[in-house]
């Protein structure tokens, strides 16, 4: 059986679904392990207002949905999974998600970070709408 190269937009999904994975990775991990927030510089009176003491929970939440979730989005892209689209999109939209929450639950904390990652999650929730409507005529992945 010969392997078929991907897509340039499913190469492209993989791509920014890996970079927003192994950095979410990063962030979540480091406040797992310091969720005082001081490895990364910061200190829990930033969450004053929100449901949170310390930055365990939201780093529990951004390890696995921002950091293991774009990386099994990759994976099943890999897979040429029939999904896979939709799984980019899926991804595109729980960035826009988490980084829309941040802001109101830190309101006054203005950050450029969050400009970057509202235009990644856009980007890729893009990527994975026109390939899902481009791939409409074509064979599913993987058959």
């Amino acid at each position: 059986m010969t392997s078929r190269a991907l897509p340039g937009i499913a190469r492209l999904a993989v791509v920014l679904e890996i970079f927003l994975g192994i950095g979410a990775l990063f962030g979540g991990g480091v406040f797992l392990l310091a969720p005082d927030g001081h490895l990364l510089g910061m200190t829990t009176k930033t969450l004053a207002g929100s449901p949170f003491r310390s930055y365990l929970i939201p780093g529990i939440i951004l390890f696995l949905f921002v950091g293991v979730g774009p990386l099994l989005a990759a994976a099943i892209t890999v897979r040429r999974e029939a999904l896979a689209p939709f799984a980019a999109v899926a991804v595109g939209l729980t960035l826009i998600g988490w980084i829309s929450v941040e802001m109101v639950v830190l309101a006054g904390l203005g950050s450029l970070a969050w400009t970057f990652y509202l235009v990644l999650g856009t980007c890729i929730a893009a990527v994975g709408v026109v390939w899902w409507r481009s791939s409409g005529s074509e064979e599913a992945p993987g058959r």
